[in-house]
């Protein structure tokens, strides 16, 4: 890929370069390894920008004059290839070579705050009709060719642009290229809004497979992550946790063996917050076994008794999501009614390689680099935490494990920035195994609670959902939502009131963390009851809305078999949305579905197999999927094998298909192991889930032997997310395949095999 130089807004190229070193760099490289040098260039003694002006063109893109761009993006890669797209769409917009862009991702100094990459809204995001980068590049387009139009002689409407160069139609002798219109000087136009963005159907590279270009180097060792940064004078730490979050620190009682380990330069304390730093890593770590620490501890609520304490806590924040004020009524004339509870477990994203950061702070200034979601958003809880203004703190994001939520990177960034403070040396923080897995945030637990009404014709007449669930923390912002914030004594954000209970709303008002049925229900009535426990959980793949699916694809599948209906017939039988219908129906071709009830020819064996389907509109407005999973289930031990997968989904235009198929790959093989394998368990004196021994997850050997995957390709609609569609649908579709299969309703995840037997001898 071509290499291009990047500088932060307020220095001179010369200053930039002259401060940094070598900062050349491509996808992978990290920026700024010599941050003094780098402060010291800044001009008009200005610290850092407060704000990179999303008004302005120049802080979204800029071309050099060899011809290439650079795109500047608030988005960033986490592993979904999301900027393998970004390049995709500059390239079409501009009508450059795809080997001309580059792209620079999350950086305070450079790139605009679009807040966090998260909840598959980045593509949603950059596409959007009037989206920024999109707009951008449009504007950037008609400012090049009215730069042309002058220096032709010709009007914009007789100019075309081939790979950066714009010629005269009909006459190629007359041409320039972008780099001698621009080259390396700014635009200085603010976005107008006026410039038209092409229309999917004009666009050459996106929609086709172009291959992503970070793969290469991840493959072969030469990527570089966050782990691997390194700067000079760094020294290393380690954290030494109490038992649980809630524990206090009673003393240090010196080191184990009575001596000092070799190489340790300090032991930093602040409220309860502990950490030792060493010149190396394997000292650091060595130092933190040995170190003698005194807790109080606060134990963690029952596990055995857990999701009956989820439907007590006091006090909780209570919101009445639909209320058609009906609902009682309308299940009181029911020709028939069906009840159930569905549990959803606590659960980790459990990154293959555990987080890491590098901070450096030197009096007033801080650089950090971080695999963070969101770069401002980090910025302002790091300046919090050290006392500083928040121009003052630079952080650079550098890719590092996937997370698809909020796993330790946020937190490690914390930990490096606030001992590199105490002992005024750049600092890197790496996480060991159980560092990671103790204290992530996870997702959320839930208990659900449903009833439905089916009339005489057996149509769904009513639907009364209750939740239960509990958070604590989140992303950053106030450094208490993360564990090392509350352990630094930062105060914790209050419960939230419970709103005002007058208000009704509509059946299928969206209220985003799909709560409330896809269907056409007349009596709607959803309440959630949200408390506050002593574990972090929030933001993990699908937040809510696999718990929530989960429990309503599940409890559709009881109406239609209460009803004696085919699942497939009776979802339609109650949808008005074409693109459901049209997903739904996809899947249903695909996987060549017949028409039965659900576990109407379970067999007498040992192995039993059977197919479930779930479907849902992700979010309410971000991505259609259905899925039928197909099921085997070995009746003696009680495992369950997921053979065949098919899924059809819609997520407006196709970007790049190699792009979306792997991310519903990566659902699939998630939504399996979450929903076979995956749930932490914890004893009163701590988390018990600390490696991968005691916290398994899914292996490739256990994916299914075929996946099927077709993508509704619809130009004319907007770009949607979809990199959480799949895994959404996978628990409510292999419980139902699993009744399918056995007859028996699993209503609590993971169904491990102890979970399964028990639900065969009942």
């Amino acid at each position: 890929m071509t290499e291009t130089t990047t500088r932060p807004r307020g220095l001179t190229r010369r200053a930039f370069l002259t401060g940094t070193g070598a900062m050349v760099v491509a996808i992978g490289a990290p920026r700024l390894l010599n941050p003094k040098a780098a402060f010291a260039a800044l001009e008009d003694s200005q610290i850092g920008p407060a704000l990179v002006d999303p008004a302005q063109l120049d802080s979204w893109l800029a071309v050099h004059g060899d011809g290439t761009v650079t795109v500047f993006t608030g988005k960033v890669e986490l592993g979904t290839g999301v900027l393998t797209t970004t390049m995709q769409l500059a390239a079409d917009e501009l009508d450059v070579d795809l080997a001309k862009i580059n792209v620079v991702e999350g950086d305070t100094w450079l790139t605009v705050d679009q807040g966090y990459t998260a909840g598959s809204q980045s593509n949603k995001t950059e596409y959007a009709a009037t989206g920024a980068l999109r707009q951008a590049a449009a504007e950037a387009r008609l400012a090049l060719l009215n730069m042309a139009s002058q220096r032709l002689n010709a009007p914009v409407s007789q100019l075309t642009v081939t790979d950066g160069v714009v010629s005269v139609k009909g006459d190629s002798s007359r041409s320039v290229k972008y780099g001698d219109l621009i080259g390396d000087q700014k635009f200085a136009l603010k976005i107008t809004g006026k410039a038209v963005p092409k229309p999917f159907e004009q666009y050459k590279i996106v929609g086709s497979s172009v291959p992503r270009p970070d793969v290469a180097g991840k493959a072969t060792g030469a990527f570089t992550y966050t782990q691997d940064v390194r700067v000079a004078g760094l020294v290393h730490a380690r954290v030494v946790r109490p038992p649980t979050l809630d524990s206090t620190l009673v003393g240090i009682d010196g080191w184990r063996g009575g001596k000092q380990p070799p190489g340790v330069i300090r032991v930093v304390t602040k409220h309860n917050y502990v950490a030792v730093v060493a010149k190396e890593e394997w000292q650091a770590v060595e130092a933190a076994y040995a170190l003698k620490v005194s807790w109080r501890t606060a134990p963690l609520p029952s596990y055995d008794t857990f999701f009956d304490d989820l439907q007590k806590q006091s006090p909780t924040t209570d919101r009445l999501l639909i209320d058609t004020r009906d609902v009682d009524a309308a299940l009181g004339k029911a020709a028939k009614t069906v009840e159930a509870t569905y549990k959803y477990p606590l659960q980790m994203h459990g990154s293959m390689g555990a987080s890491a950061a590098t901070a450096s702070v030197e009096g007033q200034t801080a650089t950090v680099w971080s695999s963070t979601q969101g770069v401002y958003q980090l910025r302002g809880a790091v300046a919090t935490a050290l006392g500083l203004p928040a121009q003052n703190v630079h952080v650079v994001y550098v890719e590092g494990s996937g997370c698809y939520g909020l796993n330790g990177a946020d937190n490690v960034a914390l930990d490096a920035a606030v001992i590199s403070q105490m002992v005024g040396r750049p600092v890197r923080v790496q996480y060991m195994r159980a560092d990671e897995h103790r204290w992530e945030n996870y997702g959320q637990p839930y208990v659900i609670s449903l009833k439905g009404g089916l009339d005489a014709s057996v149509k769904v007449t009513a639907w009364d959902y209750t939740a239960w669930t509990a958070s604590r923390g989140g992303r950053p912002g106030p450094p208490a939502n993360l564990a090392s914030g509350i352990l630094l004594g930062f105060p914790e954000n209050p419960l939230a009131a419970s709103p005002p209970q007058t208000p009704s709303q509509a059946p299928n008002f969206v209220d985003g963390s799909n709560s409330g049925p896809s269907y056409v229900i007349p009596s709607q009535r959803l309440v959630t009851h949200t408390g506050v426990h002593s574990f972090l959980a929030g933001p993990l793949r699908s937040p809510s809305r696999i718990q929530n699916t989960f429990a309503n694809e599940s409890f559709v599948d009881e109406l239609a078999y209460a009803a004696g209906a085919d699942p497939v017939e009776f979802r339609l039988a109650h949808l008005k949305d074409q693109r459901m219908i049209d997903v739904i129906q996809l899947v249903a071709k695909m996987s060549n579905w017949h028409s039965r009830p659900a576990a109407s020819k379970v067999g007498k064996g040992r192995f039993r197999t059977g197919r479930g389907i779930a479907a849902m509109l992700y979010e309410g407005n971000n991505g259609y999927n259905a899925a039928i999973f197909e099921v085997t289930v070995d009746t003696r031990t009680g495992k369950a094998v997921v053979d065949h997968v098919w899924s059809a989904q819609d997520c407006g235009p196709v970007l790049n298909p190699d792009g979306m198929r792997a991310q519903a790959e990566g659902c699939l093989m998630q939504t399996i192991s979450r929903t076979l394998i995956e749930e932490v368990k914890w004893g009163p004196n701590g988390i018990k889930s600390k490696d991968w021994a005691t916290y398994p997850v899914i292996r490739f050997t256990a994916m299914p032997k075929k996946f099927h995957f077709q993508a509704i390709d619809r130009k004319d609609q907007p770009v949607w997310g979809a990199g959480e569609v799949l895994i959404t649908n996978g628990p409510a579709a292999i419980a139902n395949a699993i009744f399918d299969a056995t007859g028996k309703r699993m209503r609590q995840l993971p169904f491990t095999p102890a979970r399964v037997r028990a639900a065969l001898r009942k």
